[in-house]
């Protein structure tokens, strides 16, 4: 009996220490000074418009106190929010290691378009149709929209960006043309820009054929698309393109071709 109590204590005595130095080593390891920021940047299938680098440059711009102040005083919820503000980035996690180094990982937003609006500034329309602010280190080669876009101011971006305001009508139907085109291989590697006239109705400029090609409205959008992909095809080999002017795609269930 005896013996069973004093097995019991030791154990009680044991449980306590552990505890202790567990209480202890939390204590210690909060007090640490963070030393470092590690980003992780999700390899992906297109070209990212930033790097770890530039994320950790601008969080250290954004948030100077974060490196040397003890891990229990940093908020990650402030830094999650800072991330999730940047329209070049569309998932974000944080954590901090056992090293006391606050880690960030994130996934690179993908860009659908590229945009000259009318004010001749430049942004990229990605996914989720998000304004992507311009990387003037990184670019893709993907399509190009200008024209009349209409201009959309820092705020509305950020609105946008928080899904609080749609995009304007525009950028919706250039974000729904782009991403077919872009998902399509045989207009993929024939449309090479899109242009925006004053009336909001749309042209294709292609890297062969003809020299543009009059899309109109947005509406019927994808029967207009296959049917230009079925008359270059069936047109391929056929047809002298070089005096051709245009080709047009307004009218319903027909193509118009005009000579130079």
């Amino acid at each position: 009996m005896i013996k069973k109590i004093a097995n019991r204590v030791v154990w009680i005595l044991v449980f306590i220490l552990t505890m202790g130095l567990v209480i202890w080593a939390n204590i210690e390891q909060s007090n640490t000074p963070c030393n470092n920021i590690e980003v992780l940047v999700k390899k992906t299938d297109y070209a990212p418009l930033t790097s770890k680098d530039i994320i950790k440059s601008d969080v250290i711009e954004s948030m100077p106190a974060l490196l040397g102040q003890s891990i229990k005083n940093i908020a990650l919820e402030d830094l999650e929010h800072l991330l999730a503000g940047n329209s070049l980035l569309s998932e974000n996690k944080t954590y901090i290691n056992l090293n006391g180094d606050v880690c960030i990982k994130t996934t690179p937003r993908k860009a659908i378009l590229r945009i000259f609006d009318e004010k001749g500034v430049n942004a990229y329309l990605g996914d989720k149709k998000v304004i992507m602010k311009n990387s003037p280190a990184h670019s893709q080669r993907i399509i190009v929209a200008s024209g009349h876009i209409k201009h959309v101011g820092e705020q509305e971006k950020k609105d946008i960006l928080k899904h609080q305001q749609e995009p304007p009508k525009i950028y919706n139907d250039l974000y729904k043309l782009a991403s077919y085109i872009n998902n399509d291989e045989f207009l993929n590697a024939l449309i090479d820009q899109i242009y925006v006239r004053k009336n909001q109705e749309i042209e294709l400029i292609p890297k062969v054929g003809v020299k543009q090609i009059i899309f109109g409205s947005a509406e019927n959008m994808d029967e207009k698309l296959e049917n230009l992909k079925t008359f270059y095809i069936n047109g391929e080999g056929k047809i002298d393109w070089q005096k051709y002017q245009s080709i047009n795609l307004k009218y319903k269930n027909q193509i118009v071709c005009s000579k130079k």
